[in-house]
């Protein structure tokens, strides 16, 4: 097959078949068709950058995450004598009549001027375009250079961009080259520099290799960080200067307070995930301990990797060298699939840049065009909506009275989420609706219709039907589609033949509320506080949730996934996830409801991992204004053969209420 297809043929294929390997398959595409020229990165040269420059273009850097071109900038000053010409400003509130001064000043009398992180400062780019197109080439000194640092920026001046010399600079790739350019940077002073020679040396190689893998972490997306933080350089070269202190000033190693200022307080205070914080301290336990002392101790479970012997930085930079250039996650605490995760993420954002800069053309082949298509998708929608949910149709226990007289709690929460229901399902009928005559030329294309025309022809879910008056979901549309009529049917189960034996809890707006308003009748009938109760859950042996039966407290609950392990399902217990399997259902669980001393001495038991259930495979939310994150759910107590909890929180082990397809 190789030989019957072509270049674009194949690329079709992998993607069909095996898009985590989509952009191998793109880069051979570009390399036959256009070079290998285009495929490798050429090496920064900023020197020749500036000989191709004047005095009119600017060079503008364009900043990714962990590269910083100040010190390159500078020894390009120092190398042409105008270090002390060289004037940053960094530009933020009330910096803008600062750098128009430097620049009016640099014009005339040849200096240098740098204005750095142009993206803080959206209001005064305007000016800057300004400045620029105003400038008369001949007023300006010949030495004269304009130097610009920014992220990518919808802000930032066009003009400016495409009259200046662009310049960026990747960091470092791969656990090998960023630990190479970390023991770069240190030179034999600082590394001879402690009285404590053989510890210092010791965890400062425990602290490079921390650096280095929590950064190259971040490329596993959310099962390696829910946040991809920023870390800096600047954070390791105090965290260095600080373990060079304490060794100083403390008669033995202070392994605990290192771990406290480094894990929480160095790197931790860029942490806002408290999930990620705890990771990071699980994390950094594996490289700052007292095993590190011990010659060849092992920093992952592999061979490849571990600490060097006490020796000069020249044989640590030797050692390094030895690394593979590849790195199995399983350096960085995660399981082999969890390259699969990254590839296929790192492919998703590709195709999502390469749609946004396609053009909306109709079709001129014998194909249909997008409005026939678009148009067959809206009528096809139409007819599989379902009826709205009407109150009236319930069970005799859905909306049961309690004693009292009022609904009883799992009534008035299921009423609260039909009559969001039925808000999203007159929303989604109408809207199709109005689209087809759209399409039609019945009606106006009004701006949000065109936006639901352009969703349908990328197979995306169209903002109108997005939050807030929908639930959280990553999937493209026709699963959402199908996704959407499932929820429904449970819920108008629910209604028609009253509570079921196992919840879907995954089919909720607001599952916390499904927990509460749980707990709420079981405080009701026990006359216990619901302030003194907890969920303690425990999963079962139960594949199918049709066979459930109703506890005799608590839920029972289904649909839930588990990413980052796999499941035993004869003993209910968590295991090491099978070669490509990413997700694994659950089987039922039940959530059982105790006071707060029984439940903290359930949570005592050995194995026990403490894992947090989420709305989506994003993992990350905001805090809303319920006081609850807008993806975090609850945390399961879930068992395992496995007596180290950080284990699996290096694992990224989670409970996910849908996937993404």
């Amino acid at each position: 097959w190789d030989g019957r297809l072509n270049a674009f043929q194949r690329l079709l294929v992998v993607k069909s078949f095996r898009e985590n390997l989509l952009q191998l398959a793109v880069r051979r595409f570009v390399a036959e068709e256009l070079g290998r020229t285009y495929v490798l990165s050429p090496p920064f040269d900023l020197v020749g950058c500036f000989r191709d420059s004047q005095k009119t273009t600017p060079l503008i850097f364009v900043l990714s995450a962990g590269a910083d071109p100040t010190d390159a900038l500078l020894k390009l000053a120092k190398d042409n004598d105008y270090l002390d010409r060289l004037q940053f400003v960094s530009l933020g509130q009330g910096q803008g009549q600062k750098a128009e001064t430097l620049i009016h000043l640099g014009r005339q009398s040849g200096d240098w001027v740098c204005l750095q992180n142009c993206h803080l400062a959206n209001s005064w780019m305007p000016a800057l375009e300004r400045i620029q197109e105003l400038q008369d080439p001949n007023t300006i000194d010949d030495m004269y250079r304009l130097w610009l640092t920014s992220m990518p920026s919808s802000s930032f001046p066009v003009p400016v961009l495409q009259g200046g010399i662009k310049i960026t600079n990747e960091p470092p790739k791969g656990l090998r080259a960023n630990l190479s350019r970390t023991f770069q940077e240190i030179t034999p002073d600082i590394y001879e520099g402690c009285s404590k020679s053989r510890e210092f040396k010791k965890l400062l190689f425990g602290l490079a290799f921390f650096h280095a893998a929590i950064l190259e972490r971040r490329k596993f997306g959310p099962i390696g960080w829910n946040v991809p933080y920023e870390w800096m350089d600047s954070d390791f070269q105090v965290s260095r200067e600080q373990v060079a202190m304490y060794l100083e000033s403390q008669p033995g190693v202070p392994w605990i307070t290192l771990n406290y200022i480094i894990a929480e307080v160095n790197y931790g205070g860029r942490v806002t995930d408290d999930k990620d914080v705890r990771l990071i301290s699980f994390f950094l336990k594996r490289y700052v301990n007292e095993g590190l002392l011990t010659d060849g101790y092992k920093l992952s479970s592999l061979d490849t990797y571990y600490a060097p012997k006490e020796g000069s930085v020249e044989e640590v930079r030797e050692m390094v060298q030895g690394f593979p250039l590849d790195d199995d996650p399983q350096v960085f605490g995660l399981h082999p699939n969890a390259l699969i995760t990254a590839q296929t993420n790192s492919a998703n954002q590709f195709l999502g840049t390469v749609i946004s800069v396609q053009p909306r053309s109709s079709s001129s082949g014998a194909g249909k065009s997008p409005n026939e298509i678009v148009y067959e998708m809206a009528d096809d929608f139409s007819k599989r909506v379902p009826p709205r949910m009407k109150p009236k149709d319930a069970h005799a226990d859905t909306y049961k009275k309690t004693p009292e007289g009022g609904i009883v709690s799992l009534g008035v929460f299921h009423s609260q989420e039909l009559t969001r229901f039925n808000v999203l399902i007159d929303r989604v009928s109408n809207t199709l609706k109005t689209l087809g005559k759209a399409i039609l030329g019945l009606v106006v294309m009004s701006a949000q219709l065109e936006d639901m025309f352009n969703s349908f022809v990328l197979q995306q879910v169209p903002p109108l039907w997005g939050e807030p008056i929908s639930y959280p979901s990553l999937k493209p549309l026709n699963a959402w589609m199908t996704d959407f009529e499932e929820r429904i049917a449970f819920m108008g189960s629910w209604l028609r033949q009253g509570p079921p034996a196992s919840f879907w809890v995954s089919c909720f707006y607001f599952p916390q509320g499904f927990m509460t308003c749980s707990k709420q009748v079981h405080a009701r009938k026990t006359k216990i506080p619901i302030d003194a109760l907890s969920f303690f859950t425990q999963p079962t042996t139960l594949k199918d949730f049709k066979t459930a039966t109703v506890p005799e407290d608590g839920v029972n609950v289904h649909g839930l996934f588990i990413q980052g392990c796999g499941w035993d399902f004869p003993s209910a217990r968590m295991s090491e996830s099978e070669k490509g399997i990413l997700f694994v259902e659950l089987p039922v669980i039940w959530m059982r409801v105790v006071v707060h001393k029984d439940f903290e001495q359930l949570c005592t038991r050995e194995g026990l991992y403490t894992c947090p259930l989420y709305k989506t495979s994003m993992r990350k939310g905001t805090l809303s204004t319920t006081g609850h994150s807008t993806n975090f759910v609850a945390y399961f107590r879930l068992p395992s053969l496995v007596d180290d909890q950080g284990h699996w929180v290096r694992r990224g082990v989670a409970i996910l209420c849908m996937l993404d397809d």
